[in-house]
């Protein structure tokens, strides 16, 4: 009996792409597509627009803007320190999300076959590096913008390089070429040349952005390389890499579609405490109110981002209390201390939505929010009092500030679930949620209210 080869050949990525759109056209009902059209139409005509408005607005439109201090020449120095900050959140978004990420059923049916990884993955990389180049340059001309470039488009390309740089360094990273600290490094440098950009303008000094197009070629060239690198080496991420960030674009997903916010950041804390791992046992105080303070600022010791985010956002306080107007300079305190505020109320927020945890440990709600709204009560009060150069020391305006911020923070973070299946109103230009607004709109009126009081104080 003669023995026959009956293996068949892996079929290359292509043809598995081919079959894949085959298939999805096959079974997609008609009524989908129309939507799936409808939408990407929509999606054209706005990012047409707003290419529309980015390429035709003077140089000046927003140094000229009222909430812009117009008494005193402005320093373009501050389009360096917008961009510092808009790189080093590029890179932190890359880091968050990936950046390559893949469906479960790819990441579990096809990729563990022998066929081609590096081929499956081009197009995704491809399509990543397009979405930072996009945002990159958006960046670029928004920073074109602040430092009043007539001549604009030299920098504007400059920002696409820095954005597909930037995913490029996290495909890297994710493909374990370059060690997990690159990114790290990277945000750390961008953000201190935006503080020290910051600081020069400040101080009077001026820096003009670039007009040549020398840094332009030169950083043009290193994002090519390290994209080049990123397609060639991509067949090394692994199936668990690419789960991880699959688990944040998927909250994203879910975040968008359901308009909470809450479970996007709930999958990056969770994330975050991964990486922080055990921590040795404390002894708590025998009293429950002493008890949930000491735990409640535990969790900012064992992981101070928090920290480093307040400091932040009184650096920021400072360095614009000297080019914003007064009115935009109180809303941006109002801002910023709500911000803190919310940060510091994490622990708030995880009682509130957890009601089992309440009923174990046993006290009425007040009894067991009170103590938790200490620690940001605090953060909020040192926040206020250390950027009160937006509101030129006035007690007022800080007054307002701060009951207005503690006010919103408590609201939010008490409210209850969300519930999709209330009253909704039918109206000629569609369904309008009615219960659902007044749910979301739980905090932010205080914000509202606030930031009405400060523009009727200014």
């Amino acid at each position: 009996m003669a023995l026959t080869d009956t293996s068949r050949p892996i079929p290359s990525a292509s043809t598995l792409r081919a079959l894949r759109r085959s298939f999805e056209r096959a079974h997609t009902p008609p009524r989908l597509r129309e939507g799936t059209f409808a939408l990407t139409a929509l999606g054209a005509y706005v990012c047409g627009g707003v290419l529309w408005w980015l390429t035709t607005r003077p140089a000046t439109v927003l140094t000229t803007s009222p909430l812009i201090d117009t008494h005193q020449r402005w320093n373009p120095t501050w389009g360096w320190a917008v961009t510092g900050v808009l790189t080093a959140a590029l890179v932190t978004g890359a880091a968050a999300l990936g950046p390559v990420n893949v469906r479960s059923e790819t990441a579990w049916w096809l990729l563990p076959t022998p066929v081609d990884r590096r081929g499956v993955l081009r197009p995704r990389i491809g399509a990543t590096l397009g979405i930072g180049g996009a945002l990159g340059l958006a960046g670029g001309r928004l920073c074109a913008f602040v430092g009043e470039l007539a001549h604009w488009l030299p920098f504007t390309l400059l920002g696409g390089a820095l954005g597909v740089g930037s995913v490029a360094l996290g495909v890297l990273v994710q493909c374990e070429i370059l060690p997990p600290w690159t990114l790290s490094v990277v945000t750390t440098v961008c953000l201190s040349g935006a503080a020290v950009a910051a600081i020069v303008a400040t101080a009077g000094g001026t820096v003009a952005l670039i007009t040549s197009w020398t840094l332009v070629l030169v950083v043009s060239i290193v994002a090519v390389v390290l994209s080049g690198m990123a397609l060639w080496w991509c067949g090394r991420i692994t199936v668990a890499r690419m789960a991880i960030g699959s688990e944040t674009t998927a909250a994203t997903s879910v975040s968008l579609t359901m308009l909470d916010l809450s479970i996007v950041t709930g999958a990056l804390e969770q994330r975050a405490w991964r990486r922080v791992a055990r921590r040795p046992s404390r002894r708590m105080p025998t009293s429950r109110t002493r008890a949930l303070i000491r735990i409640d600022a535990l969790r900012h010791v064992r992981r101070p981002h928090s920290l480093f985010v307040a400091a932040g956002a009184v650096c920021t306080g400072w360095a614009l209390s000297a080019v914003l107007s007064p009115l935009a300079a109180a809303w941006t305190q109002l801002a910023l201390v709500v911000g803190v505020c919310m940060i510091f109320s994490a622990g708030l927020r995880e009682l509130c939505a957890d009601p089992a945890l309440a009923v174990m440990l046993g006290a009425d709600d007040r009894g067991l929010r009170l103590p938790l709204t200490v620690i940001p009560v605090v953060a909020a009060v040192v926040t206020t009092v250390l950027t009160a150069s937006l509101v030129a020391m006035n007690p007022t305006p800080m007054a307002l500030v701060l009951i207005g911020a503690v006010t919103a923070m408590y609201r939010i973070r008490t409210r209850a679930p969300l519930t999709y299946d209330g009253l909704i109103l039918e109206t000629g230009f569609g369904q309008v949620p009615v219960d659902l607004i007044r749910q979301k709109i739980r905090g932010t009126d205080a914000i509202v209210v606030a930031a009405a009081l400060l523009a009727v104080c200014g």
